[in-house]
Protein backbone atom coordinates (compact mmCIF):
# COMPACT_ATOMS: atom_id res chain seq x y z
CA UNK A 1 0.00 0.00 0.00
CA UNK A 2 1.67 3.08 -1.02
CA UNK A 3 2.20 5.96 1.67
CA UNK A 4 -0.86 8.61 1.11
CA UNK A 5 0.03 10.29 3.66
CA UNK A 6 -0.03 13.97 2.16
CA UNK A 7 -3.80 12.76 0.85
CA UNK A 8 -5.13 11.97 4.90
CA UNK A 9 -3.96 14.88 5.95
CA UNK A 10 -4.97 17.05 2.58
CA UNK A 11 -8.53 18.51 1.97
CA UNK A 12 -9.40 17.11 -1.54
CA UNK A 13 -11.22 19.34 -3.49
CA UNK A 14 -12.47 18.59 -7.07
CA UNK A 15 -13.24 21.34 -9.22
CA UNK A 16 -15.94 19.75 -11.55
CA UNK A 17 -17.68 16.51 -11.00
CA UNK A 18 -21.01 15.57 -13.03
CA UNK A 19 -23.05 12.61 -12.08
CA UNK A 20 -26.41 15.24 -11.73
CA UNK A 21 -25.89 14.56 -15.36
CA UNK A 22 -26.27 11.14 -15.27
CA UNK A 23 -29.14 11.57 -12.75
CA UNK A 24 -31.65 13.13 -15.24
CA UNK A 25 -30.66 11.04 -18.21
CA UNK A 26 -30.26 7.16 -16.50
CA UNK A 27 -31.95 8.14 -13.18
CA UNK A 28 -28.32 7.61 -11.70
CA UNK A 29 -28.69 7.92 -7.50
CA UNK A 30 -25.62 10.27 -6.60
CA UNK A 31 -25.95 8.97 -2.82
CA UNK A 32 -25.79 5.23 -3.67
CA UNK A 33 -22.93 3.31 -4.61
CA UNK A 34 -22.07 1.63 -7.97
CA UNK A 35 -19.82 -0.60 -9.67
CA UNK A 36 -19.26 -2.15 -13.38
CA UNK A 37 -22.63 -4.14 -12.99
CA UNK A 38 -24.58 -0.91 -12.66
CA UNK A 39 -27.11 -0.40 -15.86
CA UNK A 40 -29.67 2.52 -16.11
CA UNK A 41 -33.58 2.01 -15.49
CA UNK A 42 -33.68 4.25 -18.15
CA UNK A 43 -32.73 5.24 -21.66
CA UNK A 44 -30.65 1.63 -22.15
CA UNK A 45 -30.49 2.35 -25.71
CA UNK A 46 -28.41 5.17 -25.46
CA UNK A 47 -26.32 3.35 -22.25
CA UNK A 48 -25.41 0.59 -24.69
CA UNK A 49 -24.77 2.37 -27.44
CA UNK A 50 -22.42 4.58 -26.26
CA UNK A 51 -20.68 1.65 -24.16
CA UNK A 52 -20.26 -0.35 -27.19
CA UNK A 53 -18.70 2.03 -29.28
CA UNK A 54 -15.95 2.89 -26.46
CA UNK A 55 -15.24 -0.78 -26.41
CA UNK A 56 -14.52 -0.74 -30.30
CA UNK A 57 -12.33 2.35 -29.03
CA UNK A 58 -10.82 0.29 -26.49
CA UNK A 59 -11.21 3.54 -24.35
CA UNK A 60 -10.86 2.83 -20.61
CA UNK A 61 -13.64 3.73 -18.12
CA UNK A 62 -15.50 5.72 -20.64
CA UNK A 63 -18.16 8.77 -19.95
CA UNK A 64 -19.72 8.07 -16.65
CA UNK A 65 -19.95 5.76 -13.15
CA UNK A 66 -16.76 7.37 -12.43
CA UNK A 67 -18.08 9.09 -9.19
CA UNK A 68 -20.41 8.77 -6.64
CA UNK A 69 -21.24 9.83 -2.45
CA UNK A 70 -19.75 6.61 -1.25
CA UNK A 71 -17.07 6.57 -3.45
CA UNK A 72 -16.31 9.86 -2.56
CA UNK A 73 -16.30 9.25 0.72
CA UNK A 74 -13.80 6.33 0.03
CA UNK A 75 -11.47 8.46 -1.83
CA UNK A 76 -11.11 10.89 0.85
CA UNK A 77 -12.61 13.55 -1.36
CA UNK A 78 -13.51 16.61 1.11
CA UNK A 79 -15.51 18.64 -1.85
CA UNK A 80 -16.47 18.65 -5.27
CA UNK A 81 -18.34 21.12 -7.50
CA UNK A 82 -21.41 19.40 -8.74
CA UNK A 83 -21.62 20.34 -12.36
CA UNK A 84 -25.19 21.98 -13.72
CA UNK A 85 -25.96 21.83 -16.71
CA UNK A 86 -28.20 22.14 -19.99
CA UNK A 87 -27.86 21.70 -24.03
CA UNK A 88 -26.21 25.03 -25.33
CA UNK A 89 -29.20 26.89 -26.25
CA UNK A 90 -30.21 29.94 -24.26
CA UNK A 91 -33.72 29.76 -23.64
CA UNK A 92 -36.18 29.89 -20.71
CA UNK A 93 -36.96 26.00 -20.93
CA UNK A 94 -33.00 25.93 -20.25
CA UNK A 95 -33.26 28.36 -16.97
CA UNK A 96 -36.37 26.01 -15.59
CA UNK A 97 -34.16 22.85 -16.32
CA UNK A 98 -31.39 24.22 -14.68
CA UNK A 99 -33.60 24.67 -11.65
CA UNK A 100 -35.00 21.04 -11.82
CA UNK A 101 -31.01 20.42 -11.25
CA UNK A 102 -30.69 22.40 -8.74
CA UNK A 103 -33.61 21.14 -6.44
CA UNK A 104 -32.80 17.90 -7.22
CA UNK A 105 -28.59 18.49 -5.74
CA UNK A 106 -30.79 20.41 -2.35
CA UNK A 107 -33.43 16.76 -2.35
CA UNK A 108 -29.84 14.56 -1.82
CA UNK A 109 -28.28 17.57 0.73
CA UNK A 110 -31.27 17.02 2.48
CA UNK A 111 -31.52 12.86 2.54
CA UNK A 112 -27.76 12.01 2.81
CA UNK A 113 -26.60 13.17 6.01
CA UNK A 114 -22.91 12.55 4.88
CA UNK A 115 -23.10 15.39 2.43
CA UNK A 116 -23.63 18.74 3.47
CA UNK A 117 -23.62 22.56 1.25
CA UNK A 118 -20.74 24.06 0.70
CA UNK A 119 -21.34 27.85 1.22
CA UNK A 120 -18.26 28.77 2.73
CA UNK A 121 -14.72 27.45 2.31
CA UNK A 122 -15.00 26.43 6.23
CA UNK A 123 -17.83 24.08 5.37
CA UNK A 124 -15.51 22.10 3.12
CA UNK A 125 -13.14 22.07 6.75
CA UNK A 126 -15.85 20.97 8.29
CA UNK A 127 -16.73 18.25 6.02
CA UNK A 128 -13.35 16.67 5.95
CA UNK A 129 -12.91 16.83 9.76
CA UNK A 130 -16.13 15.01 10.25
CA UNK A 131 -15.54 12.26 7.51
CA UNK A 132 -17.84 14.22 4.95
CA UNK A 133 -18.50 15.49 2.03
CA UNK A 134 -19.09 19.64 1.18
CA UNK A 135 -20.21 20.64 -2.44
CA UNK A 136 -21.75 22.95 -4.12
CA UNK A 137 -23.31 23.30 -7.68
CA UNK A 138 -21.81 24.86 -10.32
CA UNK A 139 -23.85 26.16 -13.62
CA UNK A 140 -21.94 25.13 -16.54
CA UNK A 141 -22.51 28.10 -19.17
CA UNK A 142 -23.87 31.56 -19.03
CA UNK A 143 -26.57 30.31 -21.23
CA UNK A 144 -28.13 28.74 -18.63
CA UNK A 145 -29.34 32.38 -17.15
CA UNK A 146 -32.31 31.94 -19.75
CA UNK A 147 -32.83 34.18 -23.26
CA UNK A 148 -31.39 37.04 -24.10
CA UNK A 149 -32.32 40.05 -26.18
CA UNK A 150 -33.81 42.99 -25.34
CA UNK A 151 -34.69 43.56 -21.90
CA UNK A 152 -33.22 40.85 -20.76
CA UNK A 153 -30.20 42.17 -18.91
CA UNK A 154 -31.56 42.92 -15.92
CA UNK A 155 -33.37 39.84 -15.47
CA UNK A 156 -30.55 37.72 -16.34
CA UNK A 157 -28.25 39.63 -14.03
CA UNK A 158 -31.10 39.07 -11.17
CA UNK A 159 -30.48 35.29 -11.19
CA UNK A 160 -26.98 35.25 -10.51
CA UNK A 161 -28.61 36.71 -7.06
CA UNK A 162 -31.04 34.16 -6.90
CA UNK A 163 -28.35 31.56 -8.06
CA UNK A 164 -25.78 32.24 -5.25
CA UNK A 165 -28.54 32.67 -1.83
CA UNK A 166 -32.10 30.46 -3.19
CA UNK A 167 -30.06 27.85 -4.02
CA UNK A 168 -25.95 28.15 -2.83
CA UNK A 169 -24.46 27.87 -6.56
CA UNK A 170 -20.74 29.55 -6.06
CA UNK A 171 -19.23 28.82 -9.42
CA UNK A 172 -20.45 29.81 -12.80
CA UNK A 173 -18.24 29.15 -16.61
CA UNK A 174 -19.16 32.02 -19.09
CA UNK A 175 -19.05 29.71 -21.97
CA UNK A 176 -19.67 26.18 -22.70
CA UNK A 177 -20.54 24.72 -25.65
CA UNK A 178 -22.02 27.38 -27.87
CA UNK A 179 -21.41 31.25 -28.57
CA UNK A 180 -23.53 33.44 -26.68
CA UNK A 181 -23.65 37.39 -25.83
CA UNK A 182 -21.75 36.61 -23.09
CA UNK A 183 -18.65 34.51 -24.18
CA UNK A 184 -17.08 32.65 -27.22
CA UNK A 185 -16.33 28.64 -26.57
CA UNK A 186 -13.25 27.56 -27.26
CA UNK A 187 -14.76 24.30 -28.41
CA UNK A 188 -18.76 23.77 -30.41
CA UNK A 189 -20.77 26.20 -32.04
CA UNK A 190 -19.38 29.37 -32.88
CA UNK A 191 -16.26 28.16 -31.14
CA UNK A 192 -13.03 30.32 -31.62
CA UNK A 193 -9.80 31.42 -30.76
CA UNK A 194 -9.92 35.62 -31.05
CA UNK A 195 -13.24 36.65 -30.43
CA UNK A 196 -13.42 39.12 -27.08
CA UNK A 197 -15.69 38.55 -24.83
CA UNK A 198 -18.70 40.77 -24.63
CA UNK A 199 -20.34 43.30 -23.20
CA UNK A 200 -23.00 41.80 -21.55
CA UNK A 201 -20.28 39.01 -20.14
CA UNK A 202 -18.41 41.93 -18.22
CA UNK A 203 -21.45 43.18 -16.62
CA UNK A 204 -22.44 39.08 -15.51
CA UNK A 205 -18.47 38.85 -14.07
CA UNK A 206 -18.75 42.47 -12.18
CA UNK A 207 -21.71 40.70 -10.25
CA UNK A 208 -20.35 37.73 -10.09
CA UNK A 209 -17.69 40.07 -8.03
CA UNK A 210 -19.85 41.98 -6.41
CA UNK A 211 -21.74 39.12 -4.63
CA UNK A 212 -18.69 36.66 -4.10
CA UNK A 213 -19.60 34.02 -7.37
CA UNK A 214 -16.43 32.91 -8.62
CA UNK A 215 -15.70 33.39 -12.24
CA UNK A 216 -14.96 30.02 -14.13
CA UNK A 217 -13.07 30.61 -17.77
CA UNK A 218 -13.29 26.80 -18.33
CA UNK A 219 -14.32 26.04 -22.08
CA UNK A 220 -13.80 30.13 -22.43
CA UNK A 221 -12.02 30.75 -25.65
CA UNK A 222 -8.21 31.94 -25.56
CA UNK A 223 -9.38 35.85 -25.46
CA UNK A 224 -12.20 35.68 -23.77
CA UNK A 225 -10.05 33.99 -21.05
CA UNK A 226 -7.95 36.84 -21.09
CA UNK A 227 -10.48 39.44 -21.33
CA UNK A 228 -12.13 38.10 -18.58
CA UNK A 229 -8.94 38.40 -16.32
CA UNK A 230 -8.76 42.02 -16.68
CA UNK A 231 -12.26 42.73 -16.28
CA UNK A 232 -12.31 40.21 -12.82
CA UNK A 233 -11.59 42.64 -9.40
CA UNK A 234 -11.43 38.67 -7.67
CA UNK A 235 -9.17 35.49 -8.24
CA UNK A 236 -10.41 33.55 -11.77
CA UNK A 237 -10.40 29.80 -11.73
CA UNK A 238 -10.32 27.39 -15.10
CA UNK A 239 -12.05 24.44 -13.12
CA UNK A 240 -11.36 21.79 -15.52
CA UNK A 241 -8.77 21.74 -18.60
CA UNK A 242 -5.72 20.35 -19.96
CA UNK A 243 -2.26 22.95 -20.88
CA UNK A 244 -1.50 23.46 -24.76
CA UNK A 245 2.21 23.32 -23.30
CA UNK A 246 2.05 19.44 -22.75
CA UNK A 247 -0.60 18.52 -25.94
CA UNK A 248 -1.97 21.27 -28.00
CA UNK A 249 -5.76 21.33 -28.49
CA UNK A 250 -8.57 24.29 -28.44
CA UNK A 251 -10.13 23.07 -25.21
CA UNK A 252 -7.07 23.68 -23.51
CA UNK A 253 -5.15 26.67 -22.05
CA UNK A 254 -2.30 28.52 -23.32
CA UNK A 255 0.79 30.04 -21.20
CA UNK A 256 -1.06 33.42 -21.61
CA UNK A 257 -3.82 32.22 -19.87
CA UNK A 258 -2.09 30.49 -17.58
CA UNK A 259 0.02 33.69 -16.65
CA UNK A 260 -3.37 35.68 -17.32
CA UNK A 261 -5.22 33.32 -14.11
CA UNK A 262 -2.51 33.67 -12.14
CA UNK A 263 -2.00 36.75 -12.02
CA UNK A 264 -5.54 37.26 -10.60
CA UNK A 265 -4.61 34.88 -7.87
CA UNK A 266 -6.31 32.07 -9.05
CA UNK A 267 -6.42 28.57 -9.44
CA UNK A 268 -6.18 26.24 -12.61
CA UNK A 269 -7.84 22.58 -12.32
CA UNK A 270 -6.75 20.04 -14.61
CA UNK A 271 -9.12 17.42 -15.74
CA UNK A 272 -8.69 13.36 -15.97
CA UNK A 273 -10.03 13.35 -19.67
CA UNK A 274 -7.13 12.08 -21.30
CA UNK A 275 -8.41 12.73 -25.05
CA UNK A 276 -7.84 16.44 -23.59
CA UNK A 277 -4.67 15.77 -22.53
CA UNK A 278 -2.60 13.14 -24.61
CA UNK A 279 -4.48 13.50 -27.67
CA UNK A 280 -3.35 9.83 -28.95
CA UNK A 281 -5.97 7.10 -29.34
CA UNK A 282 -4.58 4.83 -26.57
CA UNK A 283 -5.01 4.75 -22.49
CA UNK A 284 -2.34 6.47 -20.84
CA UNK A 285 -1.35 6.19 -17.37
CA UNK A 286 -2.04 9.08 -14.72
CA UNK A 287 1.57 10.65 -15.52
CA UNK A 288 -0.14 12.37 -18.17
CA UNK A 289 -2.41 14.16 -15.43
CA UNK A 290 0.76 14.63 -13.37
CA UNK A 291 2.06 15.99 -16.76
CA UNK A 292 -0.18 18.67 -16.89
CA UNK A 293 0.33 19.71 -12.92
CA UNK A 294 3.86 19.78 -12.95
CA UNK A 295 3.19 22.34 -16.18
CA UNK A 296 1.16 24.61 -14.13
CA UNK A 297 3.35 24.53 -11.52
CA UNK A 298 6.74 25.36 -13.14
CA UNK A 299 5.00 28.20 -15.71
CA UNK A 300 2.99 29.91 -12.87
CA UNK A 301 3.79 28.30 -9.26
CA UNK A 302 2.29 25.92 -7.44
CA UNK A 303 -0.16 28.32 -5.74
CA UNK A 304 -1.89 27.62 -9.20
CA UNK A 305 -2.40 24.11 -9.79
CA UNK A 306 -5.66 22.28 -8.58
CA UNK A 307 -7.77 19.28 -9.87
CA UNK A 308 -11.03 19.24 -11.84
CA UNK A 309 -11.39 15.66 -12.68
CA UNK A 310 -14.66 15.99 -14.61
CA UNK A 311 -15.71 12.71 -13.62
CA UNK A 312 -18.74 11.30 -15.17
CA UNK A 313 -18.81 14.49 -17.81
CA UNK A 314 -19.31 12.41 -20.49
CA UNK A 315 -15.12 12.40 -21.23
CA UNK A 316 -14.01 9.36 -23.42
CA UNK A 317 -11.51 7.87 -21.41
CA UNK A 318 -9.99 8.28 -17.97
CA UNK A 319 -5.76 7.24 -17.18
CA UNK A 320 -5.97 3.62 -17.21
CA UNK A 321 -4.70 2.95 -13.62
CA UNK A 322 -7.57 4.90 -12.31
CA UNK A 323 -10.92 3.64 -12.42
CA UNK A 324 -13.24 6.09 -10.30
CA UNK A 325 -12.91 8.86 -8.17
CA UNK A 326 -11.50 5.83 -5.32
CA UNK A 327 -8.25 6.13 -7.33
CA UNK A 328 -6.87 10.02 -6.52
CA UNK A 329 -4.39 8.28 -4.31
CA UNK A 330 -2.80 7.33 -7.53
CA UNK A 331 -2.09 10.86 -8.41
CA UNK A 332 -0.78 11.17 -4.63
CA UNK A 333 1.81 8.76 -4.96
CA UNK A 334 2.92 10.41 -8.22
CA UNK A 335 3.23 13.53 -7.04
CA UNK A 336 5.40 12.21 -4.42
CA UNK A 337 7.59 10.04 -6.74
CA UNK A 338 8.65 13.04 -8.51
CA UNK A 339 9.71 14.84 -5.39
CA UNK A 340 6.78 17.28 -4.28
CA UNK A 341 6.76 18.11 -0.96
CA UNK A 342 3.76 17.43 1.28
CA UNK A 343 3.52 21.60 1.64
CA UNK A 344 3.03 21.60 -2.73
CA UNK A 345 0.57 18.31 -2.52
CA UNK A 346 -1.45 20.12 0.14
CA UNK A 347 -1.68 23.05 -2.13
CA UNK A 348 -3.18 21.30 -5.31
CA UNK A 349 -5.48 18.56 -3.46
CA UNK A 350 -7.11 21.49 -2.11
CA UNK A 351 -5.71 24.55 -0.45
CA UNK A 352 -5.32 26.32 -3.58
CA UNK A 353 -8.62 26.47 -4.12
CA UNK A 354 -9.82 27.27 -0.60
CA UNK A 355 -7.53 30.17 -0.72
CA UNK A 356 -9.18 31.76 -3.69
CA UNK A 357 -12.59 30.91 -2.64
CA UNK A 358 -11.79 33.05 0.55
CA UNK A 359 -10.48 35.67 -1.68
CA UNK A 360 -13.88 35.98 -3.92
CA UNK A 361 -15.92 35.81 -1.04
CA UNK A 362 -13.87 38.71 0.80
CA UNK A 363 -16.27 40.99 2.31
CA UNK A 364 -19.12 40.28 1.04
Amino acid sequence: MPRETEQEESILTDLHIDPIIQHFLFDYDISEAHDESWRPSKRRWLFHLVKSFARLRCWHQPFFNHIDMPRMLKGRYAFGAFGIHHWPVQSEKGWQNILRQLAYFHQVVEHNRRLIVARTPADISRARQENKVAGFPAVEGAHCLGAGGKGSTAKRLARLDELFKKYSVRTLTLAHFSKTDVATPALGLGSNAHDSLADFGKAVIQKMNDIGMIVDVAHVNNQGVLDACRVSSKPVIVSHTGVNGIHEHARNIGDDAIHAVAETGGVIGIMFATNFLSGADTNPSSKIILEHIDYIVQTAGEDHAAIGSDFDGWIPRIPQDMNDATDVHVLVRGMQNIGYSETRIRKILGENFLRVWAEVLGST
